[in-house]
């Protein structure tokens, strides 16, 4: 009965058991397929069936075992041609590459870009490794990389705290011989906070420098450095320098010992300790300076102090001050003579709060002809709102006395009114550049919105900053963009969408007022309450995108963040 089952269907059951077999040549019995992928076993007398049927298929699995083997070892032959032929291949369209026929004075100016070559002023660092990366490349980089000593100029050292300095001492030495006849600008840093240099390590570098009195341009010191630290590195202040044209000591450096002005006659740019001895800066050469950045430091020091040094340095044309590290017991009275500073193009006072007495002193003791950028930063450095209070009669006396035409102006959690706000954009029309970060931004900025907007068709009436091309403001979260301006309903969001839109793509061809070039918005978070670390904030993809639509393609924009630290202060 079993067989004239199998006889009538024979082809659908074999094919439906042998399909995922292959090709089989020998057809087992329809008994032994119904075992086929079961756990039954074949009865006695079909065991020897099934070791026939054996035969044939190993046999044809070890020949095709052999097959793979072979096609194996001829795909591995195959492959290892493959990569010869792709190595050739780029070998020799490596000698096309332009690369190869670019001219050696060509390639030495794209190594001093890569080198950092020009790099100077405050807290500016070289590439670290930039010479040494740019010489493992091959061999004819090498040897042009040794051959520009120009590119071996600058070095940053990362100071050790112990050991013996050999490493730091070899690779100095290494850069000094290789610049030969050309000025070198050093950096010598390490963790200031809370790490000591060895005064071993302090006599060699002294001893290095003193070696090499006449190779510097600029040496910038960021180490600790106390009373017994410049009795080892005393090369500061007892060498002859003709080459240095920059110097700058961190706030942990004091130097005891005075300066002598005749040993560094090409001395521009200075950054030194706000607090520092009396001594050193009175013998410092003031005349010739023409960059001055004071910082913070151990000591308080009057305004007064402050006005001194500025009466000795006429050629100032950059000035920097920390104004929390100078006090001031009066207020100026009119009594004395202006300073007169003809050539001062940038002022920027870094303060905290409570130092209005101070800003007022110095703004009503100067008299700058050639201002054109103007900054007063607040350092924000504990869980309230630390503003600085604006002193607006005397920023509008300095503007009035001194008939000057500011380009930039830049406001840092400065406690500054909308109705001042307009009065500084009305006598400052050539404004280009405006910042403004605070808390408080949108209140001061929504009421001069709409007289910012270029809606005239002819300019016969210029908008509040006709001249501005860029715009940097901040706010606390993205809900300043929903703060309703006036009674409207129109939000800040809209209204600067106006503005954004009347001076690009509304904007006439031959209009007088420019184009915004770019916008920049700063996100600054709130701090964490109780004793928790600070948000990590980071730049909001969404206030980008929203900045982007308003912009629509015409202006670069650019959006950050800050973080308030409750327990250490940020700039």
């Amino acid at each position: 009965m079993m067989s004239e089952v199998v006889k009538e269907t024979s082809i659908p059951l074999y094919a439906t058991k042998l399909e995922q077999y292959g090709d089989v040549k020998d057809i087992p019995p329809s008994s032994i397929i119904r075992l086929l992928g079961t756990n039954c076993a074949p009865a006695d007398d079909e065991r020897d069936e099934v070791r026939n049927l054996l035969v044939e298929p190993r046999a044809e699995l070890d020949a095709v075992e052999e097959d793979i083997g072979r096609l194996q070892t001829r795909l591995a032959d195959v492959q290892r041609r493959k990569r010869e032929l792709a190595s050739y291949v780029e070998d020799l369209g490596a000698l096309l590459s332009p690369i190869k026929r670019m001219p050696p004075e060509i390639m030495t100016r794209v190594f001093e870009f890569c080198g950092d070559v020009h790099v100077h002023g405050p807290h500016c660092e070289p590439s670290r490794r930039a010479p040494l990366l740019l010489g493992s490349v091959c061999r004819s980089w090498r040897a042009l990389s040794l051959a520009m000593p120009r590119l071996w100029t600058a070095l940053y050292l990362d100071l050790p705290t112990s050991g013996e300095f050999n490493k730091e001492e070899e690779i100095l030495h290494t850069w000094i011989q290789r610049s030969r006849p050309f000025p070198i600008s050093l950096w010598l840093w390490n963790d200031f906070l809370t790490d000591d240099v060895p005064a071993a390590l302090l006599r060699k570098l002294s001893r290095t420098i003193s070696e090499n009195a006449e190779r510097w341009r600029a040496i910038f010191v960021h180490f600790p450095a106390f009373a017994r630290d410049w009795d080892y590195f005393n090369s500061l202040v007892r060498c002859e320098m003709p080459a240095l044209e920059e110097l700058e000591l961190s706030p942990q450096c004091t130097p005891w010992a005075p300066f002598r002005p005749e040993f560094l006659p090409s001395l521009r740019e200075l950054q030194i300790p706000a607090g520092a001895m009396p001594d050193s800066h009175k013998t410092l050469p003031w005349t010739q300076l023409t960059h001055l950045t004071l910082r913070g430091g151990y000591r308080t020091a009057d305004v007064d102090e402050l006005l001194g040094i500025l009466t000795r340095a006429p050629l100032l044309t950059h000035l920097h001050v920390e104004i929390t590290q100078y006090k001031s017991e009066t207020k100026w009275d009119g009594s004395r003579d202006r300073i007169s500073m003809p050539c001062l193009a940038t002022l920027v006072l870094v303060t905290i709060s409570n130092h209005d007495d101070c800003i007022s002193h110095i703004l009503d003791a100067l008299t700058t002809p050639a201002l054109r950028d103007f900054q007063l930063l607040t350092r924000v450095w504990d869980t309230c709102r630390m503003t600085t209070g604006w002193c607006h009669e005397s920023f509008l006396a300095l503007l009035a006395r001194s008939k000057c035409s500011l380009n930039h102006f830049t406001l840092t959690a400065v406690a500054i009114t909308s109705a001042q706000m307009r009065q500084v954009m009305e006598l400052c029309p050539s404004l280009v550049l405006l910042k403004l970060n605070g808390a408080d931004v949108h209140l001061v900025m929504a009421p001069l919105l709409k007289d910012m907007v270029n809606d005239s068709e002819h300019d016969r009436n210029l908008p509040l900053g006709p001249w501005l091309k860029a715009i940097s403001l901040s706010c606390e979260s993205t809900d300043a963009l929903d703060y309703q301006v006036g009674d409207a309903g129109l939000t800040f969001e809209q209204a600067f969408a106006r503005v954004v839109t009347s001076r690009t793509t509304r904007r006439e061809l031959n209009s007088k007022v420019l184009k915004l070039k770019w916008i920049h918005w700063t996100i600054w978070w709130d701090w964490c309450r109780g004793h928790q670390s600070p948000i990590q904030a980071h730049p909001d993809p969404e206030l980008e995108t929203r900045l982007s639509r308003l912009c629509v393609g015409e202006v670069d924009v650019g959006v950050s963040a800050a973080t308030y630290n409750k327990y250490k202060r940020v700039s």
